[in-house]
């Protein structure tokens, strides 16, 4: 007579034969496929972010509109952004996709390999977070002192100088804080990275907490999943060991 597994049950104890699967299958994949992720979001969104703040607190004609629109992508859950941009970007009938064959005569699946996909998912990515550091440094660069300007004009510095050696150095513990917050959010992110790719083409795209939900939820393998989940907390602790240590030498 047979019997339904129990997924509640709690099984005899078998040591790290769970870290041992996890590595020995995709786990150092997911590792990697997770820094790349996190790494070329960070590159993106921290320049473009600072960039666009740093010209949004300048007085220019709509600036209050700019700010309300430059919000709207922030406001998005992951859900929508992903089939937002699934749909924009589809080989079939998507529009970009529409505009690449009228221009070329060629049809184009930014899903297809790895190296596109891993590319869009970035550029999804960056388009949903970029409000966030764009409102922290537009905050931090209204909390300098008008005179320093004035001081740095003064000395006959120009607006470059003054931006790179005054405007940038005064800002950089809300930079840092962004890269802190931002990098913390990509590495735990399940959401935007499931909807849009699913960890696709070919795991190209899996990270190791995406790897915690499809073996948790999606397989019922839970032993793998919390060994996922494990692993997924002592790398949130070294990366966070570093980020402290960076704020502290930046108070220094």
């Amino acid at each position: 007579m047979s019997t339904a597994p129990n997924y509640a049950e709690v099984g005899a104890f078998v040591g790290l034969d769970n870290f041992i699967a996890v590595f020995t299958g995709n786990g150092l994949k997911n590792i990697l496929n997770s820094i790349r992720y996190v790494l070329l979001s960070l590159v993106v969104v921290i320049p473009l972010g600072v960039a666009i703040g740093s010209l949004l607190n300048r007085k220019i004609r709509g600036n209050t509109l700019l700010r309300t629109l430059i919000i709207i992508p922030w406001v998005l859950s992951q859900t929508v952004t992903a089939l937002l941009w699934r749909w924009i970007l589809n080989g079939n009938y998507g529009p970009i996709a529409y505009l690449v064959y009228e221009l070329t005569g060629r049809k184009v699946d930014f899903f297809s390999s790895a190296g596109s996909a891993n590319v869009m998912l970035v550029f999804a990515n960056a388009w949903n977070t970029v409000p966030v550091v764009i409102i922290l440094t537009v905050a931090a660069l209204q909390t300098i002192p008008g005179d320093v300007m004035e001081a740095g004009q003064m000395d006959g510095a120009t607006r470059w100088q003054i931006y790179t050696r005054i405007t940038l150095p005064l800002i950089r513990p809300t930079i840092i804080t962004a890269v802190v917050m931002q990098s913390m959010e990509y590495f735990n992110m399940v959401t935007l990275i499931y909807t849009l790719t699913a960890g696709g083409p070919f795991d190209s795209t899996q990270t190791l907490s995406l790897a915690a939900y499809q073996n948790a939820f999606n397989y019922w393998h839970m032993d793998i999943a919390s060994a996922y989940g494990v692993i997924i907390f002592l790398l949130n602790i070294v990366f966070s060991l570093v980020y402290v240590k960076l704020l502290n030498t930046n108070r220094e």
